[in-house]
């Protein structure tokens, strides 16, 4: 089956994860950048010509569409699974609390995330306060988390939605490189809901076995 279209940006990447595990669970062609270098490809003048704002990754589907935002081009090849695909929900009210969760990862969740490891990682400068105010919005978020999937195995339903795909890939950087032994025991719930996600098939396919934080 020829590929769908083109996912462009740096493959090892939480963001680029998203649509690749989606096409993956669906048994769906995409193609990759491997060879694609954050902060310089996403900066040339053809590529500004096309996407201004430089946002990476982008998806240019086979018939010319185009589409910048990870979670958006991971729900859009979701719907690749026909109008009935299981990753989008069952019924409107499922559909519904699917976005929800897409949200919150996104507009909440993924922004603390970044605040809180970017400093971390030297790719912007600490700056105390706004880190200390990041880091504690991320625990917050990470508490309501563990809250809501006590007694869950999937986000949504009782089976894996684009939701589980979204949230577990903006998790990712969490537990690679914040959460060690003792965070994990206090977010119990969520690091045996984050294990049982990045031991899916699809999950495995694209990341690999997936390393923990170490002390």
């Amino acid at each position: 089956m020829a590929p769908i279209g083109k996912l462009i940006g740096p493959t090892a990447n939480f963001r680029n994860y998203k649509a690749r595990i989606v096409a993956k669970h669906l048994g769906v062609d995409i193609e990759t950048t491997p060879q694609f270098e954050l902060g310089v490809d996403n900066k040339t003048p053809e590529y500004l010509a096309k996407y201004p704002a430089g946002k990476v990754p982008v998806f240019e589907s086979a018939n010319g569409f185009s589409l910048t935002d990870s979670s958006v081009i991971a729900y859009y090849i979701a719907s690749k699974g026909g109008n009935n695909s299981p990753l989008l929900g069952q019924t409107p009210e499922e559909t519904a609390e699917i976005l929800q969760f897409i949200m919150f990862a996104e507009s909440d969740f993924t922004p603390a995330a970044l605040g809180t490891f970017a400093p971390l990682l030297g790719f912007m400068p600490m700056i105390k306060p706004a880190h200390q105010q990041a880091e504690q919005q991320l625990d917050r978020f990470l508490g309501v988390l563990n809250a809501l999937v006590v007694d869950r195995t999937f986000l949504v339903g009782e089976r894996l939605t684009i939701a589980d795909i979204i949230v577990a890939c903006d998790l990712i950087l969490s537990y690679k490189y914040y959460l060690e032994e003792a965070d994990r025991k206090q977010y119990r719930n969520l690091t045996r809901y984050f294990k049982t996600m990045v031991a899916q098939p699809a999950f495995k396919a694209v990341i690999g076995d997936f390393e923990l934080c170490k002390d």
